[in-house]
């Protein structure tokens, strides 16, 4: 595999763990930088997601009727002011979007990618706050006993989405809240050596769950389709 397209790999995906890609970095720095600087850019597009939703305005996003909503890409008008600055960046996140493959793959990088600042960063989620977040996506979590320890705003191809972590007894599953606007192969199920998931087609969105413990995915996706609940 060339240099040329292992670059085409990370333009793809910035946190690919493609072993031919990782052995070229360990012996390469210029592509390790060239890696870097993506993951950089990567993190710094998602930071401009993180635009917190009023109170009033998440209540009024769950009364909106559904043949009046518009379709919800990132660019919606809070994200948009956020994203401004970042245009170099959008036009990385557009070229990535032409080697987008399956909801899985893209949910996998999101796992690695979000790993180590998940670790640093996990913390408990007032529900409250976490249904802040879901109401941009016309749903809420009802009567919800698990402890929530990672709510952020991610994309997938483009399409704001949401990247949740759930405490469970092994550790922590991740879930990913995706709009079905996000042009994405559907993967019922998926997994790699170190993961594995599924999806669940809910009303309004695909709902991803992604653990390395198997005992997760047997518990877990039951929860979400019984106590997750879109408003239309």
């Amino acid at each position: 595999m060339d240099n040329t397209e292992l670059r085409r790999i990370l333009l793809a995906n910035p946190f690919s763990r493609h072993p031919a890609l990782l052995a070229a970095m360990a012996q390469d720095a210029e592509l390790q930088q060239f890696a870097d600087e993506l993951q950089q850019q990567q993190r710094e597009l998602e930071d401009a997601l993180q635009v917190p939703v009023p109170p009033m305005l998440a209540g009024h996003l769950l009364q909106i009727p559904q043949q009046h909503k518009p379709r919800r890409r990132w660019f919606t008008p809070l994200a948009l002011a956020a994203g401004i600055a970042l245009v170099s960046v959008l036009g990385v996140q557009l070229y990535q979007g032409s080697f987008a493959t399956d909801l899985g793959s893209h949910a996998l990088a999101h796992v690695y990618h979000e790993h180590d600042y998940l670790q640093q960063h996990a913390q408990m989620q007032p529900l409250d706050e976490v249904n802040l977040k879901l109401a941009s996506f016309d749903a809420s979590l009802q009567d919800w006993q698990d402890e929530i320890i990672y709510a952020r705003y991610c994309t997938f191809q483009g399409v704001r989405s949401l990247h949740l972590a759930v405490k469970t007894a092994g550790g922590y599953a991740t879930v990913f809240i995706v709009p079905k606007d996000a042009e994405l192969a559907f993967s019922a199920r998926f997994a790699d050596k170190q993961y594995q998931g599924l999806t669940l087609a809910m009303a309004n969105a695909n709902v991803i769950v992604v653990s390395d413990n198997a005992a997760d995915l047997q518990q877990l996706p039951q929860k979400l389709a019984d106590k997750l609940i879109f408003s239309a």
